[in-house]
């Protein structure tokens, strides 16, 4: 009996859960990295009229759209991982994404929190 193993639907199909994960992972971290990028041109905008040394100046610009840009590269990096063929670099790039997902959720939220504080 040897031939081509067919799913029929019955059973899951192995790695699915970390495609989809890595998936949904891929499309919130792009949207919000690009929302970070949007909020450090707003923050370059409002202080480029200010000077140097006035008070309520927003800084921390140039961090967040190199943070945004590092996560946007990283995707790319976890999705070449994620393709190999050694199990052990799968589940390393599959931990990495749940680690990155977290990390963007947390920092998202602590930015939220801070620009509804003022």
């Amino acid at each position: 009996m040897s031939g081509t193993v067919r799913n029929d639907g019955a059973v899951p199909v192995r790695g699915t859960g970390s495609f989809v994960l890595a998936i949904v992972e891929s499309a919130v971290t792009s949207v919000l990295s690009t929302c970070w990028l949007l909020l450090a041109l707003a923050m370059y905008l409002e202080s480029y009229g200010l000077d140097p040394g006035a008070p309520g100046r927003p800084h921390g610009h140039a961090a967040l759209a190199w943070s945004a840009c590092g996560l946007l590269a990283s995707l790319g990096v976890t999705w070449l991982l994620g393709a190999s063929r050694s199990a052990a670099v799968r589940r390393v790039a599959d931990g990495a994404v749940t680690a990155r997902l977290l990390a963007v959720l947390v920092v998202t939220v602590l930015l939220a929190v801070d620009l509804l504080n003022g």
